[in-house]
């Protein structure tokens, strides 16, 4: 066999390694629950949020969990709209609200860290449960959240997936993106249960504030503009503490929908950032995220000078991927004529994933001003 043969063997039996183990941390996932009841500091960066706080707030403010155990923290980094009155009307309201204006947002590289690091600085919680301030949570959100910690956990990675009200008269760029987001979420979930801490998503996350402090919080990655979550992840697995993804379906997160072309790729951009920096907070992570950009790319260009084997590496991943989409749709109580979307979504990846994997390590993208 020649080089280039044995490279796609080996790329094709690596990127299953990871599938199976996914699979095998998905259908083996804890089911410990804990009843005790910590209290918990609810964390939101907000800027120019006017539209999207009030729905928010309004389910924080009808919690399942008490109000003598939760407190609900909106760090307002310098809005020009009017993000503070609505804040402030909630805080007159409610004993357990309070707001934070945001200093120094011109002189921070990651103007999200920067808030979160306020709001948590006057937080009085145990537990930091975060989450984005366009996003939706059901009434039980913070008692399902907290059930997870379970005394040797110190961080919880929750489910995300845009909220599409009529999935057939959606635009096909919000399927592409609900569909290859609830891809990258089962990936996380199944990566996480498997003890694999490759990744999470900042719409979702609850952490210790103990565990935050040993690790320095977002200092040590205050330079990099992204990566609130997936970075701070890091962080906690290095200095060993145990991570857990949320199963529990009342814990679930919905978030706003894009709305063009222009804007997916922006924030897809943005994500993929963070991944030169996995290359020294994980490198096994940095490893992966390399594979999947091989088994993505490779095969279409094997397909002009060795097709038989282009067509055992497209049969093999499709297969694969059908299997674990199958088993996580389940899981996550997704409707499974969405899987409709991954024809779609396999033929137009390698040109994506190019796009994301170049400007991403560029940093091509624009932060929310």
């Amino acid at each position: 066999m020649d080089t280039f043969t044995i490279i796609s063997i080996v790329v094709l039996v690596v990127y299953l390694y990871y599938i199976v183990r996914f699979y095998l941390g998905l259908t083996s996932h804890s089911q410990d629950i804990s009843n005790a009841k910590p209290t918990v500091s609810v964390v939101i960066a907000a800027r120019n949020e006017e539209k999207n706080l009030p729905f928010l707030l309004t389910a924080l403010a009808n919690q399942t969990y008490s109000p003598k155990l939760y407190e609900v923290i909106v760090a307002n980094d310098e809005s020009s709209d009017k993000t503070a009155t609505i804040v402030e009307q909630f805080t007159q309201k409610w004993a357990n609200f309070k707001i934070v204006n945001v200093k120094n947002r011109q002189l921070a590289k990651s103007p999200k860290k920067n808030a979160l690091t306020q709001a948590i600085e006057v937080a009085q919680g145990e537990i930091i449960l975060s989450t984005d301030a366009d996003c939706m949570v059901s009434q039980y959100w913070i008692e399902a959240m907290v059930a997870n910690f379970t005394p040797n956990v110190a961080m919880v990675s929750g489910f995300s997936q845009t909220k599409l009200k009529n999935w057939e008269k959606s635009k096909l760029i919000q399927k592409y993106e609900h569909f290859d987001f609830l891809l990258l979420l089962a990936a996380a979930a199944g990566a996480t249960s498997s003890g694999k801490y490759f990744s999470s998503t900042g719409q979702n996350i609850a952490y210790r504030k103990s565990a935050f402090e040993k690790v320095g919080g977002f200092q040590k990655i205050k330079h990099l503009i992204s990566g609130d979550d997936v970075n701070l992840m890091q962080l906690f697995r290095k200095a060993g503490f145990k991570i857990r993804f949320s199963f529990i379906k009342h814990s679930f997160v919905q978030t706003q929908p894009i709305a063009n072309f222009k804007q997916f790729l922006n924030q897809r951009f943005r994500w993929a950032s963070n991944y030169k920096w996995q290359l020294l907070l994980n490198p096994e992570f940095f490893f992966y995220l390399a594979d999947f950009i091989l088994i993505t790319i490779l095969p279409w260009i094997v397909l002009f000078t060795n097709w038989p084997l282009a067509l055992i590496l497209f049969l093999a991943r499709i297969l694969a991927d059908l299997l674990y989409l199958h088993k996580s749709f389940s899981i996550f109580g997704i409707e499974k004529k969405k899987i409709k979307m991954y024809g779609l979504w396999f033929i137009a990846q390698p040109l994506y994933i190019l796009a994301v994997a170049i400007c991403g390590q560029l940093e091509i993208f624009r932060w929310k001003r």
